[in-house]
């Protein structure tokens, strides 16, 4: 406290720095109950992300002037106007009269007639096909011997002399391991489509037969694979029960294998590949594919990855820090717009602008370069370790800048662990990767999906091979 004796002029100034302290306090404050309000929101925000999944994948940043929902015009030439079917796929022809007003019932007079085709699924019932086989004793080795008519896919008799044909069992695996079906909605589907009521424990012991008998098939595509020039890989979670799994896929433009692990190490790729693997692995920068068994690889990184990390460092970056992420991006962008114009270029003028960008890098991420901000400084690192697989792509044709195929071909995978739960055994696990394999790649290649899954079932006919045109492998 001021003694008796302050001047009126220190007691004046002591008021004065009272009062500056108690307006900064009173800022302080308010600022305080403002970040007190965010964080509130931010909690109640999370809380019900909890409980919606698709909140947490929800964009960043709101775009305030989205694309218009449709296709460009011009573009989508296959959805134009149905043509008008031939008379002779006309199958009916039905009229409806009009003899008078339906309104008053009065005459009627310059009548015109229109004309509507209805193209409609017809009623399918089932088709029951009966085989009559023969079985006797050979008289000179003994054996008891039994025809096999060449259409059949099995030689079930008595109590189990009825089956389910082939073709439902092809559409049965489409809809499981490709589409995404339950086998309670595949049971569902088939029985109000087609009346035919088979259970889902005979849908699974038939999907996990038909994966025996593309077991083959799918060990050709293996083979297959390990010969390509360029491979796009990928993993996702998976369970295997109640044990934690991945889903691998390795694929290129024409062919596509999954398969299921309880690991997620180099063994994997190694053991689809095989360690001799001569093409173009492309990937994400994950460990397992920087292992030193795959040192002398030929590898490309997927700069959509690149770019995504130095997106939101251009973002939460300020003043200085932000320059390097921004030098970055131009480098890793200015690449991909010289191989899109690669065939518009001269060779040697490509070749002048590749090196340019290629010193341009070099540059950025030196060691010697002082850089202060410590996530620029861990970005640059990582750089440096994948520099030799970073701007490959310049330079083989064919060998995309990104893993956004491998990533695509991951979509399907992730629908049918949200709707079906991944697999409870380790048969089913196999029984998926081989059918979704030989089903994404009969896709991949325009072969018909259930006809060829027919021929892979029936006694004597030989589904063609999966191997994809001789441009796809070196």
């Amino acid at each position: 406290m001021d003694s008796p004796h302050s001047t009126p002029d220190l007691r004046d100034q002591r008021i004065a720095e009272l009062e500056r302290q108690l307006a900064e306090a009173l800022a302080i404050i308010e600022v305080s109950r403002r970040e007190n309000g965010e964080l509130k929101a931010e909690i109640e925000r999370l809380k019900r992300s909890g409980k919606r999944q698709a909140v947490p994948f929800e964009r960043r940043e709101h775009v305030k002037e989205p694309k218009k929902p449709g296709r460009k015009k011009g573009q989508g030439g296959k959805y134009a106007y149905r043509e008008k079917p031939a008379p002779e796929q006309v199958k009916e022809t039905k009229f409806a009269e009009l003899q008078s007003c339906p309104e008053c019932g009065g005459a009627l007079e310059n009548t015109k007639e229109h004309e509507q085709y209805e193209i409609d699924i017809p009623e399918v019932k089932p088709e029951i096909r009966r085989y009559v086989t023969y079985s006797a004793d050979c008289t000179k080795c003994g054996k008891r011997v039994r025809s096999q008519h060449p259409e059949q896919i099995s030689q079930g008799a008595g109590a189990a002399g009825v089956v389910v044909g082939p073709r439902a069992k092809a559409l049965a695996a489409d809809l499981k391991h490709d589409l995404g079906a339950s086998y309670g909605k595949v049971c569902r589907l088939i029985n109000d489509a087609f009346g035919l009521k088979v259970t889902r424990s005979a849908w699974c012991q038939a999907g996990q037969r038909l994966a025996h008998q593309a077991r083959p098939v799918y060990t050709d595509l293996i083979d297959v694979l390990q010969a390509c020039a360029i491979v796009h890989a990928d993993e996702t979670g998976w369970r295997i029960g109640p044990l934690s799994a991945w889903l691998w896929v390795f694929t290129n433009q024409h062919i596509t294998v999954y398969t299921i692990r309880t690991d997620r190490s180099h063994e994997v790729v190694v053991d689809i590949l095989g360690r001799e693997f001569k093409g173009t692995l492309v990937s994400d920068c994950f460990l397992a594919y920087d292992h030193k068994a795959l040192a002398e690889w030929l590898k490309q990184k997927c700069l959509s990855h690149l770019l995504k990390d130095l997106k939101e460092m251009r973002e939460t970056k300020t003043r200085g820090a932000v320059r390097f992420a921004r030098q970055v991006t131009a480098v890793l962008q200015g690449a991909l717009t010289l191989k899109a114009e690669k065939s518009t270029l001269a060779a040697p003028t490509y070749a002048q602008r590749a090196a340019d960008l290629e010193a341009r890098l070099d540059a950025l991420i030196d060691p010697k370069r002082h850089l202060t901000d410590p996530d620029n400084l861990r970005f640059a690192r990582r750089l440096r370790k994948q520099r030799p697989h970073i701007l490959r792509f310049l330079y083989i044709d064919g060998l995309d800048a990104t893993n956004n195929l491998a990533e695509r071909k991951l979509r399907p995978a992730v629908v049918i662990r949200k709707t079906n739960g991944c697999n409870r055994a380790d048969s089913g696990a196999q029984t998926h990767a081989i059918l979704s394999s030989v089903l994404a790649t009969c896709r991949q290649q325009d072969i018909p999906v259930l006809d060829y899954l027919i021929k892979l079932q029936r006694y004597g006919d030989t589904p063609p091979a999966l191997t994809g045109p001789p441009a796809a492998v070196t």
